[in-house]
């Protein structure tokens, strides 16, 4: 069965245009799902947030999670190899000149407005619980130690912990300690 409707338009002038709350403890229930359901389109997405308000944020999220992140963002391979989605990433962030000849804008800004942070600010995980890489709150770089230097890249260099020693590979795959 195929149903076709209009879509969605409203329009106001004050207050919230659109408002829902749900008080449901049933796991997997949400306030709210879209879903585009079909395949294929260059630029269709399940949510568009625009803004014209050159004075805050696009998109405001807030939460008060204990265990989990308050933004979760999950990105599925869709196959068949698992590098169909070289190419892809879960977060991507394209910062556009629009109307001037270029853009200041920074691309990822971290900041604790209410008293900092003693966390790390950034965390990498692997699926056995392995930290990678941390940014932790003071400033500091933690890199696990790898047991042998990595192999090089024409990318550029690499900086890494080869057992307790912090040094970077060049482009050839040589290790050279920093200290």
């Amino acid at each position: 069965m195929s149903t076709t409707s209009k879509p969605i338009s409203i329009i106001v002038s004050s207050g919230v245009a659109v408002s829902a709350k749900s008080t449901s403890v049933t796991p997997g229930d949400h306030v709210a799902v879209f879903n585009l359901a079909a395949d294929g389109g260059a630029n269709n997405a399940g949510l568009n947030v625009v803004s014209s308000n050159t004075e805050f944020s696009a998109c405001e999220v807030s939460g008060h999670e204990t265990g989990h992140g308050t933004l979760k963002i999950s990105h599925v391979n869709p196959g068949p190899e698992p590098k169909s989605d070289a190419n892809a990433a879960a977060i991507s962030i394209d910062l556009q000149a629009g109307k001037a000849g270029g853009t200041a804008a920074q691309g990822i800004f971290l900041k604790s407005t209410t008293g900092g942070s003693s966390g790390k600010i950034l965390n990498y995980v692997d699926p056995s619980g392995a930290t990678i890489f941390a940014l932790l709150a003071d400033g500091s770089l933690l890199l696990r130690p790898l047991a042998a230097p990595p192999s090089g890249t024409r990318a550029g260099v690499k900086l890494c912990n080869v057992n307790g020693t912090l040094g970077v590979v060049d482009s050839t795959g040589t290790f050279l300690p920093l200290i």
